[in-house]
Order: structure tokens, then sequence, then C-alpha cells
């Protein structure tokens, strides 16, 4: 009989933390910038801060703003800089 009590008292408790979390994500959901994300993804990763800013996420938060040119990586160079051009929808050459 105790294992009862404590497997449903374990399971109520369980249910609760799980609705609780779920409340929680909803409440404070971020929407992600996927202009942002696609061009995050397309540059090298090194985080030198060659191209002036902090690292990779914020040259891409800043591409993805229109702060920086698509061709703003030294790092990732000519082909980097055609595939955020085809992902912000800019041609690398006329920036």
């Amino acid at each position: 009989m105790i294992i009862l009590i404590t497997t449903t008292v374990i399971t109520v408790i369980g249910l609760l933390v799980g609705l609780g979390l779920v409340f929680t994500g909803r409440k404070f959901y971020v929407p992600v910038d996927e202009k942002e994300a696609a061009v995050r993804a397309a540059l090298p990763g090194n985080n030198c801060g060659a191209c002036g800013y902090a690292g990779c996420d914020a040259m891409a938060a800043a591409i993805a703003a229109g702060d920086a040119p698509v061709n703003g990586c030294p790092v990732g160079g000519t082909p980097v800089a055609e595939q955020i051009g085809e992902i912000m929808g800019v041609s690398a050459d006329a920036v």
C-alpha cells in the first residue's frame, strides 16, 4: 500500500512540475530571427573578432539588422560572403 501512495505522490509532483515548465516556457518565449540564425550558420564560427564584432553571433545579428555588410567576415572570404548574400537577398559584390 505504501508503494502505491509513494508512486501516486511522485506522479502528481512530476505532472505539476511538467505543467509549470510548459507554462514558464510559453511565458518567457523569445522569438528567433530566422535570417540571423541562417547567417550565423553560414559564418565559419572562429569567433576571432577580425570583423570588428565580438564574435560570429554579434556579426550575424549585425548583418541581419543591416548594420554590417554581407562580406564583412575576412576569415570566410568570398564563399561565405556569397552564401550570406543569398540569405539576405543581396549581391556580395554590390556591398
